[in-house]
C-alpha cells in the first residue's frame, strides 16, 4: 500500500511539475510563456497568442488554425506538420523554426522573420509573405501556388526544383539564390534582384522580370520564352546557351549591381555549382 501512496503522489508530482496539455494552454494564455513546452497535438485554434513566448516548443502536429501568432517568439520551435491555415503570424519570429510539411495556407506571414527555417515540403498556398525575412530557407517541395512574396529577402534560400503555379516575387531579393530546375512558368520577378541566382534549367516561359537584376546569374539551360525581359540587367549572366553576356555592364568585366551601386570584379570564366 504504501509503494502504491508513493507512485501516485510521485505521479502527481510530475503533472505538477511538467504539466498537462490544457495546464500548459492556460499556462500559455495567462503567462504569455511556454519555453520550450511539448505542445503536441495540442489544439490551440482560434486563440489570441500575439507576442507569446513559445521558443524551442514542440508544436507537432499542433492545430493553430485562425490563431493569432502575430509578433511571436517560435526561434526553434518544432512546428513540424503543424496546421496553421489562416494564422496570423505577422512579425513572428520563426528563426530556425522546423515548419516541416506544415499547412500555412491562407496564413499571413507579413514581414515574418524565417531566417534558415525548414519549410521543405511546406503548403503555403495563397499565403501573404510580403517582406518577409527568408535568409537561408530551405523551400524545396514548397507549395506556393498564389502566395505573395513581394519584397521578401529570399537571398541565398533554397527553391530548386520548386513547381508551382504563378507567384509574386516582384521587388524580392533572390540573390544567390538556388533555383535550380524550377519551374517558375508565369511568375511575377518585376524588379526581383536575382544576382548570382542559380536558375540552371529552370523554366521562366511567360515569367515577367521587368527591371530585374540577374547579374552574374546562371541561366544555362533554362527557357524564356515569351518572358518579358525589358530592362534586364544581364551582365555577367551566364545564359541558356552557356555564354556570358555584357548587356547592362557599365565597364566590360565589371558587374554593375544598380541600383544599389556595388561594384565587384569577377573573372568571366567562373563556374557555377
Amino acid at each position: 500500500m504504501k509503494i502504491l501512496v508513493s507512485i501516485l503522489l510521485l505521479t502527481l508530482v510530475l503533472l505538477f511539475i511538467n504539466g498537462s496539455k490544457p495546464d500548459l494552454t492556460q499556462r500559455l494564455l495567462i503567462s504569455r510563456e511556454c519555453i520550450g513546452c511539448d505542445l503536441e497535438n495540442a489544439d490551440l485554434q482560434q486563440l489570441d497568442l500575439e507576442g507569446v513566448n513559445l521558443e524551442k516548443a514542440n508544436l507537432k502536429h499542433a492545430n493553430l488554425h485562425e490563431t493569432n501568432l502575430n509578433k511571436a517568439n517560435l526561434k526553434n520551435a518544432n512546428l513540424q506538420q503543424t496546421r496553421l491555415t489562416d494564422a496570423q503570424l505577422k512579425q513572428a519570429n520563426l528563426t530556425k523554426a522546423n515548419l516541416f510539411e506544415a499547412n500555412l495556407s491562407n496564413s499571413n506571414l507579413e514581414e515574418a522573420i524565417l531566417k534558415e527555417a525548414n519549410l521543405i515540403n511546406t503548403n503555403l498556398n495563397k499565403s501573404i509573405i510580403k517582406n518577409a525575412n527568408l535568409y537561408k530557407a530551405l523551400l524545396t517541395g514548397s507549395k506556393l501556388s498564389h502566395a505573395n512574396l513581394e519584397g521578401a529577402n529570399l537571398e541565398k534560400a533554397d527553391l530548386s526544383t520548386y513547381k508551382e503555379l504563378p507567384t509574386l516575387l516582384n521587388h524580392t531579393n533572390l540573390k544567390k539564390a538556388n533555383l535550380k530546375q524550377s519551374d517558375l512558368e508565369g511568375a511575377w520577378l518585376v524588379k526581383a534582384q536575382l544576382i548570382e541566382a542559380n536558375l540552371q534549367q529552370s523554366n521562366l516561359k511567360y515569367a515577367n522580370l521587368k527591371g530585374a537584376n540577374l547579374a552574374g546569374s546562371n541561366l544555362k539551360e533554362s527557357k524564356s520564352t515569351y518572358a518579358i525581359l525589358d530592362q534586364v540587367n544581364f551582365c555577367g549572366t551566364m545564359m541558356e546557351n552557356g555564354a556570358i553576356s555584357l548587356k547592362g555592364c557599365s565597364v566590360q568585366g565589371i558587374y554593375d549591381f544598380s541600383p544599389i551601386n556595388h561594384r565587384k570584379h569577377y573573372s568571366l570564366s567562373r563556374r557555377f555549382n
